[in-house]
């Protein structure tokens, strides 16, 4: 059986074992908390030291939207004057077509009244159309070019 005094030793040192293996996390945790503080403060340190670079960033990413606006404004400015020039060219066609239709109406060798009438618009680019007999179409003087 133990004595009283053995069960107040093994109580006294049981009680101390507690304290130290307190005093040891405490120990611990302070420690970690400290090296915590410090990597905090490294990161600043280094976030800090990036941040001079961000004025030059934010003039680039400026420089590269307004560049970006400009050429978005410039294809803009292109694309109108695309459709303004198709427009011109489509009314250029219509006046064409238009004096191709009068001078059928005056040739007597054109049946504009025809359902199946359609004027011989020429192409710019391609030869000259034949009429109905054979003569260069606009030729007045019998297929006989004068320079």
């Amino acid at each position: 059986m133990m004595t009283t005094s053995q069960i107040i030793w093994i109580v006294v040192i049981a009680v101390a074992a507690l304290v130290l293996i307190g005093l040891v996390v405490g120990s611990m945790r302070k420690k970690s908390l400290a090296d915590n503080h410090a990597r905090a403060d490294q990161l600043r340190h280094k976030a800090d030291a990036s941040a001079a670079g961000l004025p030059d960033t934010s003039a680039r990413a400026e420089r590269a939207e307004a560049e970006a606006e400009h050429k978005r404004l410039e294809a803009q400015r292109a694309e109108d004057q695309a459709a303004a020039a198709r427009i011109e060219a489509e009314q250029e066609r219509a006046r064409h077509e238009d004096q191709i239709r009068a001078a059928d109406r005056l040739d007597p060798k054109v049946d504009h009244k025809s359902t199946d009438y359609s004027p011989e618009v020429a192409d710019p680019s391609g030869p000259p159309r034949r009429t109905t007999d054979g003569d260069i179409d606009g030729d007045t003087d019998g297929g006989i070019h004068r320079a």
